[in-house]
């Protein structure tokens, strides 16, 4: 059974993933940790439960703000007039031999899920995301993501009421 934990470096195996962007491999094997000691942000990884060291795919969430410029006009009625808060998905990969078996849709799935939480305790508007590349944003907007007014590779999700907008 597959299942997403929290980064913990004691058992999941950090330098064995690959998922064929060496950014995204960088950020996992030596800044994801230093990021969740500091506060910057926290990585989730998703493993199968029979071999919880091998690092399947992995996302990274952040606090964020989007300015109320960024969203769509129809995004924008009724928010106030100042930066709308968002939680960042900073990074979602998947390691290569996984790749193309619906494990960035789980990954996404758990993202949203988690941040329909955040938004019922902290009061979260939406799902940010920049995307790599166009192909990841084309991935992004499969799920309902829209570009924001200042770059087409910045994609965001309005999160709605709880549990309306799961992709």
């Amino acid at each position: 059974m597959l299942v997403v934990q929290r980064l913990d470096g004691r058992i999941h195996d950090r330098a064995g993933f690959d998922c064929g962007e060496p950014s995204l491999n960088r950020y996992l094997h030596e800044l994801a940790t230093q990021h969740h000691r500091a506060g910057v942000a926290t990585t989730h990884v998703l493993v199968e439960n029979t071999s919880p060291s091998a690092i399947l795919g992995y996302y990274s969430l952040a606090a964020a703000q989007l300015s109320l410029g960024e969203l769509t006009s129809a995004d924008r009625r009724r928010l106030p007039r100042h930066p709308v808060p968002v939680a960042r998905l900073a990074r979602l990969a998947v390691a290569l031999g996984e790749q193309g078996h619906g494990l960035g849709e789980a990954l996404l799935q758990d993202v949203v899920k988690r941040c329909l939480g955040l938004r019922a305790e902290l009061g979260i508007h939406a799902l940010l995301v920049d995307a790599l590349h166009e192909r990841a944003a084309a991935f992004y907007r499969r799920y309902g993501f829209r570009a924001t007014a200042a770059d087409a590779l910045t994609l965001y999700l309005p999160l709605g009421n709880a549990g309306q907008s799961k992709p």
